[in-house]
């Protein structure tokens, strides 16, 4: 009963030792199979038949590891040496990308708040139109104050913004209207 070492397919990486008897005389090894003892396995590296499939090798495996490439998130899939311009460290971000996006929130926030305010049920487009002009000629002053409230808010909010002076500080700012 011969001693077989069996591999991945596709990266030919090491898989399992097991012992093996042939189901005919004439089967010499079942697929992705080798009889060619693999070496001791090493921290960070897999074991590779090379293609030829006389030598095991020894391969950097990195894969699952996430981090960036070139400044975009990147996470290793492939065995071999990380990818050229690999860092773990996420690039910094400039103040003003951070501020902009911050106030793109609380717009989006604000104008959600309002449809809320106006259309509680259903606030699509157009329900949040019909519902906004019902309540301009039925309640005009309670509409006035609900915007009032929210713009309050709104101009809060993008002050903190604007007084922020790290990126952390800008993250930290809260966005959330009353209701």
């Amino acid at each position: 009963m011969p001693t077989i070492h069996t591999y991945d397919a596709r990266t030919r990486e090491y898989l399992k030792t097991v012992d093996w008897t042939p189901p005919n005389e004439w089967v010499a090894l079942p697929a992705d199979a080798t009889t060619l003892q693999p070496p001791a396995q090493r921290e960070g590296f897999a074991c590779v038949l090379n293609l030829a499939g006389d030598i095991w090798e020894h391969i950097e495996d990195h894969r699952g590891k996430a981090g960036y490439v070139e400044g975009q998130p990147h996470t290793v899939r492939d065995l071999g040496p990380l990818p050229a311009g690999w860092s773990t460290t996420a690039p910094e971000v400039p103040l003003a990308d951070t501020k902009a996006a911050k106030r793109a929130e609380i717009t989006a926030g604000h104008d959600a708040a309002l449809a809320g305010v106006v259309a509680i049920s259903d606030p699509t487009p157009t329900v949040v139109a019909v519902e906004a002009a019902l309540l301009a000629t039925t309640d005009p002053t309670g509409l006035d104050y609900a915007r009032q409230k929210l713009a309050a808010r709104r101009a809060e909010l993008e002050a903190q913004v604007e007084a922020a002076t790290t990126a952390e500080a800008v993250m930290a700012v809260v966005v959330s209207y009353p209701v």
